[in-house]
């Protein structure tokens, strides 16, 4: 609401002068035209008097002619509409201003922008397109058109002309797009995936890799081609690499470095990289999975010993949840009293906790989102890494776009 009354201000003396202005020139025509000027000026005032912002704009701007002087207002009106989530009216201002023919090139061009955004905002993408494509032939405008397709064809999921845009905008720009980009040939992959194509899967991956080769998404995709190709020893040496890519996503390599080392008889190998992991890295989920394996072979004693020794240097729930599952699977009888009541606490809270969060708007879940739903960011969300006391998942369909 300020910053409505903020523009409700702004108006009133522009419109008085507006209307002052017109009174005055139509009156060595016809004195009785100004009427009009000063009935929407007085009802203007009267709404700001009662504290109603919306009709006074309505009123005010009413009087405002189009021109090079009042262009900025007409246009900061429509953004605070569209801002405010009133598309309808932010539309009627900026094709008002377009239906003007005496506009010149700089502001139609600034017009067309902000229509093509209103469009977008109401999700009305085929006009929103039409009007960014007819701006980038326009200097000013190009790579703020070009941004605008993108957007466009991330909704549509349309990731062939995605790439060809993003191309074109990293060119105009000048700094790279790399990592999106081969987040739109993963995109691709997992369409071949799903539609049973392997060689085309592959060639996206191959696409992705060469755009970016630090995306860890195209690795853990080429993971689980090898995988379910039953070409394990490539698929451990592809999950090994991702650790390398990135090391927050170690505990998204855990579970398939185990079930290909299962399958190949080797545990012990598997075993043997867990001690290298827990060596150069701190996070908890390899020494939760060393802690596990030593329970299988019957050495519970020593996998309760290893997290108690964990533990002592680096508080996590995640990792004393594990510690009192094991004492419990090692004791006669189980946990007791407190202890028991605090097992089951922390595994509820194990089961709805997220895994999962964007460093750039900081929002939450338990699903590995590639494009944040809060900020719409790639590469922006990564596992976290212990519990955060009072944060729960927000469900995507709460967030706004």
């Amino acid at each position: 609401m300020p910053e409505v009354l903020w523009l409700v201000l702004l108006l009133l003396p522009v419109a008085a002068a507006s209307g002052w202005y017109v009174r005055d020139r139509r009156d060595a025509m016809d004195k009785e035209r100004s009427a009009p000027a000063d009935t929407d000026y007085l009802r203007g005032i009267h709404y700001l008097v009662n504290d109603e912002s919306d009709q006074a704009i309505e009123s005010l701007v009413h009087l405002l002619e189009v021109s090079s002087e009042t262009f900025e207002i007409h246009l900061a009106l429509g953004q605070l509409f569209r801002r405010r989530g009133e598309v309808d009216r932010a539309l009627r201002v900026h094709e008002n201003l377009i239906a003007r023919p005496a506009l010149g090139r700089e502001h139609r061009n600034q017009a067309r922008h902000e229509l093509a955004r209103d469009y977008l905002c109401a999700g009305v993408l085929d006009r929103a397109e039409q009007l960014f494509r007819e701006l980038l032939d326009q200097d000013d405008y190009a790579a703020r058109a070009m941004s605008g397709l993108l957007s466009i064809y991330e909704q549509e999921q349309d990731w062939t002309q995605a790439i060809e845009i993003a191309r074109r905008l990293e060119r105009k720009q000048g700094h790279s797009l790399r990592p999106v980009i081969a987040q739109y040939h993963c995109e691709l992959a997992e369409l071949a995936r799903d539609e049973g194509r392997p060689e085309a899967m592959r060639r996206h991956l191959r696409r992705a890799r060469s755009s970016y080769r630090h995306c860890v998404r195209a690795s853990l995709l080429r993971g689980a081609l090898a995988e379910s190709s039953d070409d394990t020893r490539l698929a451990i040496r592809i999950y090994r690499q991702i650790v390398e890519q990135d090391s927050e996503f170690v505990s998204e390599v855990i579970a398939p470095l185990q079930r290909c080392h299962e399958r190949r008889d080797d545990l012990q190998g598997y075993g043997v990289y867990l001690r290298e992991l827990m060596r150069t890295t701190e996070r908890v989920q390899p020494h939760v999975a060393h802690a596990r394996l030593l329970h299988a072979a019957g050495r519970t004693d020593e996998a309760i010993a290893h997290l108690s020794r964990y533990l002592q240097r680096h508080t996590n729930w995640i990792g004393f949840h594990e510690l009192l599952e094991l004492t419990r699977a090692g004791t006669d009888g189980g946990l007791t009293g407190p202890l028991e009541n605090l097992r089951q606490s922390l595994g509820h809270l194990m089961q709805s906790r997220s895994m999962y969060h964007c460093g750039h708007c900081g929002f939450s879940g338990r699903h590995l989102y590639w494009q944040c739903p809060g900020c719409r960011q790639w590469n922006s969300m990564v596992p976290m890494a212990d519990v955060v006391p009072g944060q729960r998942p927000r469900p995507v369909s709460a967030v706004s776009d």
